[in-house]
């Protein structure tokens, strides 16, 4: 598989999965053979290394993953069709937690929409003090956010969903979605240790532990959680070409008139200004 949106290089017994497009903010694009498709072609380059004993994803640039490609992906316009996008991107999230090499999200810079959901689905993920996290989507009427409800609860699924606002590594850290915050400076090392030490433990016993783990969170309801995600997002997603800008175009006229900058202003009319108060 040629790739040409991630690079994968290894290190002793650590390999490292590189989201590479910075131009787009390290854009998620779902094509065939695109970036979810070439990440598990490199997941599955490290399950077959036997010198691999862990993996870490970052991204190339100032950004982690600044979400899914919104003008590079087909256009769905049926139910159905938003349905088995959805259960694509799902099973892809499955297959990734399911990797029998430990995964850790190296996060810096803006982590985004589908770049959360791919941070997540890792083993840790560990943010530099940069860190933004957050669901944008939500002002453009789209969906992300309510797979994660197990892992943060109601109100700050519903926050980060129903305003599209961004929350700080600390915050995110507070919340649930990051093990610890780094100095930006130091993520790379910090990140680096950490692998290290996973991949000198017994690898039999990483795997066993992490499934075992892994089946309590989902008996706990994170597996109901993903299917039951699918079919309501799949709802507001054949929705999603009705949502109106204040303007009261709709956010697809704008990407397809104005394209991604176009969507920035009209995301900017309804508001600039964050609510949520910085700690401290």
């Amino acid at each position: 598989m040629e790739l040409d949106e991630i690079t994968y290089s290894t290190v002793g017994a650590v390999a490292t999965i590189t989201l590479d497009r910075p131009a787009m903010l390290n854009a998620i694009s779902a094509r065939p053979g695109g970036t979810r498709d070439q990440i598990i072609h490199a997941i599955e380059l490290a399950e077959s290394d036997p010198e691999i004993g862990c993996v870490v994803i970052n991204g190339n640039g100032r950004a982690f993953c600044g979400g899914g490609d919104l003008t590079g992906n087909a256009r769905r316009q049926t139910l159905d069709e938003h349905r088995a996008f959805l259960e694509s991107a799902n099973a892809f999230h499955e297959r990734l937690a399911a990797s029998r090499v430990p995964t850790i999200a190296a996060v810096h810079g803006y982590c985004l929409g589908a770049g959360v959901l791919l941070a997540v689905a890792c083993d840790f993920v560990i943010a530099g003090d940069d860190a933004k996290f957050g669901f944008p989507e939500g002002r453009l009427g789209l969906v992300g956010a309510a797979v994660l409800t197990p892992l943060l609860g109601r109100q700050w699924a519903k926050f980060l969903m129903l305003t599209g606002e961004n929350v700080d590594a600390a915050t995110a850290c507070r919340i649930g979605l990051v093990l610890t915050v780094e100095p930006a400076d130091q993520l790379t090392g910090r990140v680096a240790e950490l692998a290290g030490r996973i991949a000198r433990m017994p690898g039999e016993s990483v795997e066993l532990n992490r499934r075992a783990i892994d089946a309590v969170a989902d008996a706990a309801g994170e597996a109901a959680a993903r299917r039951t995600a699918v079919e309501h997002d799949a709802d507001t997603l054949a929705a999603s070409d009705r949502a109106c800008a204040p303007d009261g175009r709709t956010f697809r006229q704008i990407i397809d008139a104005e394209g991604m900058d176009g969507l920035k202003r009209a995301r900017a009319q309804q508001y600039s200004d964050p609510w949520l108060a910085a700690p401290g």
